[in-house]
């Protein structure tokens, strides 16, 4: 593509840009925004019709589209992922820690950015830098002092989002304050919270092995579902929540994340078996489905299709995390409880 293409692509997810043909109000990031006071509301029935109108000409131009360029949409996905495996895996197996604590860092600090965006308003900047600053206390804690670090860190956050909802309490608008710091604080149980496992599998027995495992085995349940789903269509896993995911999509994903978990035996520097390894996969498999399934709850209820559009063909950094997020502490209770003396 021309760097023309790329320069607009930035200029419209950064500044919010209005898409043509969309509402006033109406920006591919933010959604449908409506400013009273200090306080930033979404009108969520707006979005949803907006984003359902877009998804229907989405798919009536698709047979279209597929004629000119048959791949598109899956060499993007290709391409982001190849672009962001390398950093990924040379900071999971450098040796020292705090190289994957960057790392994590960075992507968490983007997902937090989304999920401010989204469920917080674009103005509350203050709260974001709040939320950042939690989550980099969370990390930093697990990384370098386990279990009671991660207590300590999580401890922080919260109480940084107290003090923020002390600072903007007012008795004419109780409930909107009570409102933004409740989804802060669900955003540290979720995703600083979820996040944080990364730095306990480090700390594992092979742990660099573990978090390649957590990864390779989410990103091919994903990508299982998604063409079983798309080739054998079928009846819909929750279509209020998710339209396009099918039964089909699950069983197919799940098939392919237990055979790939029962084949990294042969990889893993580890006593599991392989009806062990495959059964761990089978359960990653349905429950990174309904982490997906937790996101897009949020996105429906916002009335958006993506938490951004910054990752061409994968939506955001939100987008990606969502099924890794709940597959983390899974495999580190699983392997700690599995390696303890008896």
């Amino acid at each position: 593509m021309s760097s023309l293409f790329w320069r607009a692509r930035f200029v419209q997810v950064f500044s919010g840009a209005r898409q043509e043909g969309a509402p006033d109000g109406f920006s591919p990031f933010f959604g449908t925004v409506l400013k009273s006071d200090e306080t930033i509301h979404v009108d969520f029935s707006r979005n949803l019709e907006m984003v359902t109108k877009v998804t229907e000409a989405q798919e009536q131009s698709a047979p279209e589209q597929s004629s000119k360029k048959p791949s598109s949409g899956e060499l993007s996905r290709w391409l982001v992922a190849l672009i962001l495996l390398p950093p990924t895996i040379f900071s999971i197996f450098f040796p020292n820690k705090t190289v994957l604590l960057i790392w994590t860092a960075a992507i968490g600090t983007m997902a937090w950015r989304e999920y401010c965006l989204n469920l917080l308003g674009r103005e509350r900047l203050g709260l974001f830098a709040l939320a950042c600053l939690g989550l980099y206390a969370t990390l930093a804690g697990t990384a370098y002092f386990g279990p009671d670090g991660q207590t300590f860190g999580l401890a922080t956050a919260l109480a940084l989002g107290a003090a923020y909802f002390i600072h903007i309490l007012n008795p004419e608008q109780d409930r909107i304050s009570v409102n933004v710091v409740s989804r802060y604080a669900l955003g540290h149980l979720y995703l600083t919270f979820f996040l944080s496992f990364i730095m306990h599998i480090k700390d594992l027995d092979h742990g660099s092995s573990w978090l390649l495992f957590v990864i390779l085995i989410t990103s091919l349940n994903d990508t299982g579902a998604f063409y079983f789903g798309s080739r054998l269509k079928g009846p819909k896993l929750a279509p209020k929540v998710s339209p396009k995911k099918t039964i089909s999509g699950l069983l197919g994903g799940c098939l392919v994340a237990s055979v790939a978990a029962g084949f990294s035996r042969y990889y893993l520097p580890v006593s599991f078996t392989w009806k062990e390894l495959a059964a761990l996969g089978l359960f990653l498999g349905m429950w990174g489905t309904f982490g997906d399934l937790f996101e897009s709850a949020f996105k429906r209820a916002m009335g958006v299709k993506d938490t951004s559009n910054i990752l061409r063909g994968h939506g955001g950094f939100w987008d990606r995390l969502d099924s890794m997020l709940f597959n983390l502490p899974p495999v580190y209770f699983y392997v700690t409880w599995q390696t303890m003396p008896s």
